[in-house]
């Protein structure tokens, strides 16, 4: 059953791995949540700057062309969408899986299903 209403969540994924981009969108597609994917920060920046904010921002800390942390300045600077729950994924270990600074937190590559589902329902149920 699709969840994919005006009132739905809506999750955007920016991970520049398409094997790892691809099967994120396809574990929350599969349960019904909207799903909006990027390759890179700057993509993923002006699609936000030109839709209706999303539940959820799952970002990948390692990308090119423009940061995670520059994302997340940029993000801080636009009101619509400092309060948008960033995630951010990476197969580095960062002290305790502390959140980095506007981020909710973190999720260690290779992705758990169950982490991840718990995550998107957190933010988007």
């Amino acid at each position: 059953m699709l969840r994919a209403t005006p009132q739905s969540a809506q999750i955007v994924i920016i991970e520049d791995s398409a094997t790892v981009r691809d099967m994120l969108a396809h574990i929350i597609r599969d349960e019904g949540y909207h799903v909006a994917t990027y390759t890179t920060a700057v993509d993923g920046l002006k699609y936000l700057q030109s839709s209706p904010p999303p539940r959820l921002i799952l970002l990948d800390r390692v990308l090119p062309y423009m940061s995670s942390d520059e994302f997340l300045q940029a993000l801080q600077t636009e009101p619509s969408l400092s309060a948008i729950p960033v995630v951010m994924i990476s197969t580095y270990v960062y002290e305790e899986l502390a959140p980095l600074p506007y981020t909710v937190g973190y999720l260690e590559k290779p992705i758990a299903i169950d982490d991840l589902m718990q995550v998107v329902r957190r933010y988007c149920d």
